[in-house]
C-alpha cells in the first residue's frame, strides 16, 4: 500500500474508531506512525465535538468535561493522566480519548482509571508510565490502537479490569512487549464475588515477558481463585503471542464457560492453563515450539472442558509443559479453591500433534487421575517417548478414533483407541495438513455438536476427518498470526 493510500485509511480510521460498538467485530482500521493529524473537517462522527488537547492540564479539564459523542485529540507530546469518573457514551455516540498520530501522544505519568464509566475508547496512546490501567465497575470501554511498554522497577499489572457490574469491555489491536517484572500484561477480575462478564481481548501482539517466574506472570489471568465458581464468558482470540515465558501459564482462565481460540503461540515457554473452573473451550490454537526449552500446550483441571481443532508442533515440554496435559488434581469435587480441582469430563478431540517432546499426557502431577474423559480422533506424530502417556491411570477414560504414528523410538503407549497408521500429513507453510489418500479422511469415530469447521474455519461435512484439519478446497479463514496481522497496524 503506498503513503497517500495509508492516510485515507488513517482518516477512515478515526470515523470507524468513534461509531463501532464494542461488541462488533474488529474493525478494519489501518494505522501507521506518520498518519496525518486531525482536523477540525475529519468529524468522527455528526454533531460530534472534538476538543484538542497539548498538555496535562487540558488533558484533565477535557476528561472531566466529557460528554457522550466528544472526541478528545492528544497532539504530540508527553501527558500525565488521571481518572476519569462516572463519563457515560453511548453505543452510537461514545467518548474517544486518542492520539491526532498514531503512537506520538505519550503516557509518561499518572494513573488512568476508568471508574463507573461506559463506553469510553482510548485510542493510538503510548504508554511508557509506571502505574496500573485500571477499568473499575464499567461497561463497553474499548483499549485499542495502543503500544503498552511500561516502566517497571518492581511487580506491576499493566491493564486490570474489576470491580462490580464490570461487562462488555474490549482490548484489542495492541502491542504489549518487554515485560520483564511480575504482574500480568492484562488481568480480568471483578469484584469479590462475580468476574466481569463478556471481555473480549482480541488481535493484540504479546512478546518479549520474562525471564520465567514460578508465578503470578502471565501475560493474560483471567479470574482468579476466590471467584473461581463464577461464569466469566471472557473470550481471548486472534492474539499473537511471542516469547512469552514469563509463567508456566501464559494464558491462566481462572473461572467458568470462557473460550481460548485462533491464538497463535510462538517459542513461548508455558501453557494455557485452564487453572479453575468449568465448562471452557480452548480451539482452533496455533502452538509452535520452535524447539525452544520449555514450550507448552494446553493443560487442564475442573469439570466438562472441551480442547480441540488445535494444533501442536515442535512443543519441547512435558508435565505441565505438556503439549496436552489432563492433569492430576489435589481435590475431587470440593476443597480450597486454590487447589488443583481433578479433571472430570474434559473432551480432547481432533487435535494434531507432530514432533513434540511430549503429546498427550494424562495425571502427571498430583494424586487424583482424571475422571469420564474423552480422547478421540486426535493425530500424533512423534519421534520420542509414548504418543499417549498415561501417568496415572485415569478412570473410565474413552479413548476412539485417534491415529498415532511412532516413529524412532516412540511408542504408542494405550492398547486402545489408536490407531497405527501413517496419516499422510503434509507440510503447508508452518501448518500440517492432510495430504490426499490420508487413512484420517472420513474417519472420525464420533460426532460433536460443537465442531462445525476445522482449525482452518472450513467447514467439516458428513463423517469428519480425523485431527485438526478438514482436507477441504474452502477458503481458509483462520492461519497461523505473524506480527502484521495483529496489533497497532493489522487490519
Amino acid at each position: 500500500m503506498n503513503r497517500s493510500k495509508l492516510s485515507t485509511c488513517a482518516a477512515i480510521a478515526v470515523v470507524a474508531l468513534t461509531t463501532t460498538a464494542l461488541t462488533t467485530a474488529a474493525p478494519a482500521l489501518a494505522s501507521t506512525a506518520d498518519s496525518s493529524s486531525l482536523t477540525a473537517s475529519t468529524t468522527p462522527q455528526a454533531n460530534a465535538t472534538i476538543v484538542n488537547v497539548s498538555s496535562s492540564t487540558q488533558l484533565t479539564t477535557a476528561m472531566a468535561n466529557a460528554v457522550a459523542g466528544q472526541t478528545i485529540v492528544l497532539a504530540n507530546g508527553s501527558y500525565s493522566i488521571g481518572k476519569l469518573n462516572a463519563k457515560n457514551g453511548t453505543s452510537s455516540a461514545p467518548i474517544t480519548i486518542m492520539a491526532a498520530q498514531q503512537g506520538k501522544a505519550i503516557i509518561t505519568g499518572g494513573q488512568l482509571e476508568v471508574l463507573s464509566s461506559s463506553y469510553v475508547t482510548f485510542s493510538g496512546l503510548k504508554w511508557t508510565n509506571s502505574n496500573t490501567l485500571k477499568v473499575t465497575s464499567s461497561h463497553h470501554i474499548r483499549l485499542t490502537r495502543n503500544h503498552f511498554r511500561l516502566t517497571e522497577s518492581s511487580s506491576l499489572k499493566w491493564i486490570i479490569i474489576q470491580g462490580a457490574n464490570s461487562h462488555h469491555n474490549r482490548i484489542d489491536h495492541n502491542l504489549f512487549e518487554e515485560k520483564h517484572q511480575l504482574g500480568n500484561f492484562i488481568t480480568i477480575d471483578g469484584s469479590s464475588t462475580q468476574q466481569s462478564q463478556y471481555d473480549l481481548i482480541d488481535h493484540n501482539h504479546f512478546r518479549n515477558i520474562g525471564p520465567r517466574a514460578t508465578n503470578e506472570m502471565e501475560a493474560i489471568r483471567v479470574g482468579w481463585s476466590a471467584i473461581s465458581k463464577s461464569d466469566g464468558f471472557t473470550t481471548v482470540e486472534n492474539n499473537l503471542f511471542e516469547n512469552c515465558d514469563g509463567d508456566p501459564e501464559i494464558v491462566s482462565v481462572k473461572s467458568n464457560a470462557n473460550t481460548v481460540r485462533y491464538n497463535t503461540f510462538r517459542t513461548s515457554q508455558g501453557s494455557v492453563s485452564l487453572r479453575h473452573g468449568n465448562r471452557s473451550q480452548v480451539h482452533g490454537n496455533f502452538f509452535f515450539g520452535g524447539g525452544k526449552t520449555g514450550t507448552g500446550g494446553v493443560r487442564v483441571y475442573g469439570q466438562d472442558h472441551k480442547i480441540y481443532n488445535n494444533h501442536f508442533e515442535g512443543l519441547t515440554g512435558s508435565g505441565y509443559d505438556a503439549a496436552l496435559q489432563l492433569d492430576g488434581g489435589d481435590v475431587d469435587t470440593s476443597g480450597a479453591l486454590s487447589s488443583h480441582w481433578r479433571v472430570y469430563r474434559a473432551t480432547a478431540v481432533h487435535n494434531t500433534f507432530v514432533n513434540n517432546v511430549s503429546n498427550i499426557e494424562i495425571g502427571a502431577n498430583y494424586s487424583l487421575a482424571p475422571v469420564d474423559s474423552l480422547v478421540a480422533d486426535n493425530i500424533v506424530v512423534g519421534s520420542s517417548g509414548k504418543l499417549f502417556n498415561e501417568l496415572k491411570t485415569p478412570k473410565n477414560m474413552t479413548y476412539a478414533g485417534n491415529i498415532g504414528w511412532p516413529a524412532g523410538s516412540a511408542t504408542i503407549g494405550i492398547t486402545t483407541g489408536v490407531r497405527t497408521v501413517n496419516p499422510l500429513l503434509a507440510k503447508q507453510g508452518e501448518v500440517y495438513r492432510l495430504g490426499t489418500g490420508s487413512p484420517a479422511v472420513n474417519a472420525a469415530s464420533g460426532s460433536y455438536s460443537f465442531l462445525s469447521e476445522d482449525m482452518d474455519g472450513q467447514s467439516r461435512t458428513g463423517t469428519a476427518d480425523v485431527g485438526a484439519d478438514e482436507l477441504s478446497t474452502g477458503t481458509v479463514v483462520h492461519k497461523p498470526l505473524n506480527s502484521a496481522d495483529v496489533g497497532i497496524g493489522a487490519p
